[in-house]
């Protein structure tokens, strides 16, 4: 009887950790499971960007980010992207900067369920 008990305990907790790790949840014990980071990333370096800081600066500081996308207001720098875990689907860490006229015209530090 134990032994059965045991065994649909077991089974109740994969089916739940299979579903929380696949409907886009935070993970606590890890928040980044699921963030791609760019080659020169840090939390410490990204929290010392500031508005009006030159792209160039944020370079030094940052590396090269992990994709931009140019439209008619600037570009945007992702440093984050999702999907690095490959067995389940987790909130990410998006660390982006704004980039309009060759100046940091907005910071964004969230997290990103999609």
């Amino acid at each position: 009887m134990k032994k059965m008990l045991l065994i649909g305990v077991a089974v109740i907790g994969v089916i739940f950790f299979w579903s929380y790790a696949h409907l886009e949840a935070y993970c606590y014990f890890y928040p980044g499971i699921d963030t791609q980071y760019a080659s020169g990333f840090s939390e410490q370096a990204f929290s010392q960007i500031s508005t009006g800081m030159t792209a160039e600066l944020v370079q030094r500081k940052l590396g090269a980010p992990l994709y931009v996308q140019h439209h008619a207001g600037g570009d945007l720098w992702f440093y984050t992207l999702d999907a690095k875990c490959k067995w389940g689907d987790w909130a990410w860490l998006c660390r982006q900067v704004n980039v309009r006229d060759g100046r940091v015209d907005e910071i964004i530090r969230r997290i990103n369920y999609d």
